[in-house]
């Protein structure tokens, strides 16, 4: 279990699905249409929707 806010932790999430992105290992799937490809992009956007209702919720928004 940890201690960060769940906030830390989707933003340490996104920039890592962000590196294996711009991986050059991860480019040649995607050159190639792997089908496993379009499941990274859904995971990134899945962490921005995230904290963008982590925010809403912390300014009260909900």
């Amino acid at each position: 279990m940890t201690n960060k806010k769940l906030s830390e932790l989707v933003v340490e999430v996104s920039l890592q699905i962000s590196e294996i992105y711009n991986h050059p290992e991860y480019q040649e799937f995607k050159e190639t249409e792997h089908p496993l490809t379009d499941n990274v992009a859904q995971g990134y956007q899945g962490m921005v929707d995230l904290i963008c209702e982590i925010e809403k919720k912390e300014k009260g928004e909900e």
